[in-house]
């Protein structure tokens, strides 16, 4: 795959930077900037993350281009599913995908499109849990979509 180029959002807690390949999405990634891949403002990717950040846009809708297997594909189809402002826990997810905590746990790790695909709103029955980002970034996303924990 050949990154044409990224667009980053300045954020609050930090830069938001999307890899964009052929005009769309391959990669989210949460308080850094990706080195050595050229910089530009690309529509909609900029305009749409910059606007969830502003509190006036609450889904993330854009092209993208995401590879994974089947099983990832699934869990990450349920957990797109999930309403800005709402959350649910690995436990949740599994039972509706059919597998165990742990695997949902591991699909949300691998996850290339944070924000698009939001398992920041994956929680643990008893606290945040994981996230590959920063618990900070965790905390911070829940708390700009309201969510209360």
């Amino acid at each position: 795959m050949v990154i044409i180029v990224q667009t980053v959002v300045d954020t609050f807690a930090g830069p938001v930077s999307v890899l964009i390949d052929e005009g769309r999405a391959v990669k989210i990634s949460l308080g850094q900037v990706f080195e050595d891949v050229p910089t530009a403002l690309v529509e909609p990717f900029y305009g749409i993350v910059k606007s969830y950040f502003e509190g006036r846009t609450k889904i993330i809708d854009f092209p993208v281009k995401i590879e994974g297997t089947e099983f990832l594909n699934k869990v990450w189809q349920e957990v797109r599913k999930i309403p800005y402002g709402s959350v649910r826990t690995y436990g949740q997810v599994a039972k509706i995908v059919g597998t165990s905590p742990r695997a949902v746990g591991l699909a949300m790790r691998l996850n290339p499109l944070p924000l698009y695909i939001p398992c920041h709103r994956v929680i643990a029955k008893s606290g945040l849990g994981g996230f590959g980002p920063g618990l900070e970034w965790k905390r911070f996303l829940l708390e700009l979509e309201g969510v209360l924990l």
